[in-house]
């Protein structure tokens, strides 16, 4: 499966400033048989936000450590790729997990009714309907204690990687296209 829209925006905004002619021309005969496109680092920002490692990405373009390294040294902007997608789906996950724990999101589920058939004020028989029921979630008190110890700073782990100035300058750093991306995200989650 792809990026959404709102993910390729992120994507792409990172992308348009890579000079992939020129990277190419310095990666060739340093890194193996590898050639830079704009769907190249699409998939590498698609492995990022699937939650792989770098060393899991750098398996996926077949590469050894050293070219690797080189290519991270020769393009710094494929980092900051990896870790902005990173960010903005660790952003979409804990909105994701605030809303679930709070409740109160409205869905549709179909539900199956009797309806009984009248003929002259006399029922003649019975058939089964489908309805639409609006419901709302129910808070998950658990969820909210989980989010509450771990203070949604702190990437949901055992061991925290992200210390609550680094969650919230990613926040305040979002744009407004990440942010309503974000909302769409959960509104349609």
């Amino acid at each position: 499966m792809g990026l959404s829209k709102e993910e390729k925006k992120v994507v792409q905004s990172i992308i348009d400033t890579i000079d992939l002619k020129s990277l190419n021309i310095q990666l060739e005969g340093k890194v193996n048989n590898l050639i830079l496109t704009e769907k190249t680092l699409e998939n590498i920002a698609k492995w990022a936000l699937d939650g792989k490692s770098q060393t899991e990405i750098r398996n996926n373009l077949e590469l050894t450590e050293y070219e690797w390294e080189y290519l991270k040294m020769t393009c710094p902007t494929m980092l900051l790729l990896m870790s902005k997608t990173t960010a903005y789906a660790d952003v979409v996950i804990a909105g994701t997990l605030v809303q679930t724990a709070i409740g109160g999101q409205e869905y549709e589920e179909e539900t199956p009714i009797k309806v009984k058939d009248y003929d002259n004020g006399r029922c003649i028989g019975e058939h089964i309907e489908i309805i639409k029921v609006r419901k709302k979630t129910q808070p998950v008190p658990d969820l909210l204690k989980f989010l509450s110890i771990h203070k949604l700073s702190e990437n949901f782990s055992d061991k925290p990687k992200t210390s609550s100035k680094e969650y919230r300058d990613i926040v305040n750093n979002l744009s407004e296209e990440e942010r309503q991306a974000i909302k769409d995200a959960n509104d349609n989650g």
